[in-house]
């Protein structure tokens, strides 16, 4: 996926959202609403978790938790909310937290969960969501911090789970599993004459290996975060501002 142009740009996932709601920040082609709900509803389905650990955050328990992600998406996947999107912030990441705010006051207003249309999304695996809360390093971060570093979180492995896929359909799998774990400075690297005996391999070709691994990384890293923002000039800011989230 080539990003360099406005052209490539405009066919990303929030775009095209944006462009169905006449709230893009550029000029865009025209949009069909089954487009615009294909796109919003995958955003959905690879960015629910953070919603739900800001759900939880807030002291609802797991299933109230679930309730209000799922009634969040019915409505939102009705395209509702998308006359509140604010062109001066086209993040997906700070609408969605936007909207999903105010509907938790409604939900508090009006004492009632909505449920319908979940079917859009995949099923909700609120056991792994509620895993990954548990192990949050602090059980005091504030709701709307909660939320951003679930966000990065998932974005991460939405980027590990495409280059995991890469390496399988070229058959290098074995390849992948070992120099993973060196990837965005998950830990320190893996001495490389240890990967080297391991994979057979000299040690020129795993530091030849692990760095085109890390390019293609950082690559499919910017990718993912282009399918969130508005225009091409905010996905360096955004990456900046998730790892500060991570490392907070």
């Amino acid at each position: 996926m080539n990003l360099s142009g406005p052209d490539s740009f405009a066919t990303t996932r929030w775009t095209l959202v944006l462009a169905a709601a006449g709230k893009s920040s550029s000029p865009e082609p025209a949009t069909d609403p089954a487009s615009s709900t294909r796109a919003l509803t995958e955003l959905c389905r690879l960015y629910w978790k953070p919603l739900y650990a800001h759900a939880r955050r807030r002291a609802l328990s797991p299933t109230d938790a679930e309730d209000a992600v799922q009634g969040f998406f019915a409505r939102l996947l009705r395209l509702e909310s998308l006359a509140s999107v604010d062109r001066g912030r086209g993040r997906f990441r700070a609408f969605m937290l936007g909207a999903f705010n105010h509907y938790l006051s409604d939900l508090r207003d009006h004492n009632r969960a909505e449920r319908r249309g979940v079917h859009l999304i995949t099923p909700l695996d609120t056991q792994a969501a509620e895993a990954a809360f548990a192990q949050t390093p602090s059980p005091d971060l504030p709701p709307d911090r909660a939320f951003d570093r679930a966000w990065a979180l998932a974005l991460l492995a939405t980027v590990t789970t495409r280059l995991r896929s890469e390496h399988l359909a070229a058959g290098r799998t074995v390849l992948f599993e070992a120099l993973s774990p060196s990837l965005a400075g998950r830990r320190a690297d893996v001495a490389h004459d240890a990967l080297a005996a391991k994979l057979g391999l000299s040690e020129p070709a795993i530091r030849v290996a692990l760095h085109r691994m890390r390019e293609r990384y950082r690559q499919l890293l910017r990718e993912e975060i282009a399918h969130t923002v508005a225009c091409p000039d905010e996905i360096d800011d955004e990456l900046r501002l998730l790892l500060t989230a991570l490392s907070g």
